[in-house]
């Protein structure tokens, strides 16, 4: 669960990107950034959170970072046991999709992709021993 300091900065992330037509300052400058809301995979409630994406090859992707911590982030347990979500990016409306994790030999391929795009990721990958997971978003 993330902790009181994570959320509220979250909550502000949020709030500017829906302020701002999905543009957000600070560290995330510049980087293409969604919001995804889960179902939460225990509670059942509605989660909104921040997320890097990638449009690799006309296809959408999340990647499960969390920085490079040793756990997923809460979103990909959520996601994994309800994949229904919806997503905003930009000044867009807000888009059901439906989320799938890819198989390893592909997250393989597109994590090397995601690096070069973001060399950050490399640096998480090297911070943790778990597989940093990918889900493919598909609006419906």
């Amino acid at each position: 669960m993330a902790d009181d300091a994570e959320r509220e900065f979250n909550e502000r992330n949020i709030e500017e990107f829906r302020a701002n037509g999905g543009k957000v300052g600070g560290q995330f400058e510049g980087f293409p950034l969604l919001l995804l809301t889960s179902t939460g995979a225990k509670s059942g409630e509605q989660r909104v959170t921040p997320t890097a994406y990638f449009d690799i090859e006309g296809h959408l992707y999340i990647v499960g970072s969390a920085a490079g911590r040793d756990r997923d982030p809460a979103w990909a347990f959520n996601i994994r046991k309800n994949p229904e979500v919806i997503v905003e990016i930009g000044a867009d409306p807000p888009k059901p999709a439906t989320a799938h994790e890819v198989s390893r030999e592909e997250r393989d391929r597109l994590y090397a992709v995601i690096v070069e795009q973001a060399p950050g990721f490399g640096e998480y990958e090297k911070r943790t021993d778990r597989v940093i997971p990918i889900f493919e978003l598909v609006t419906d």
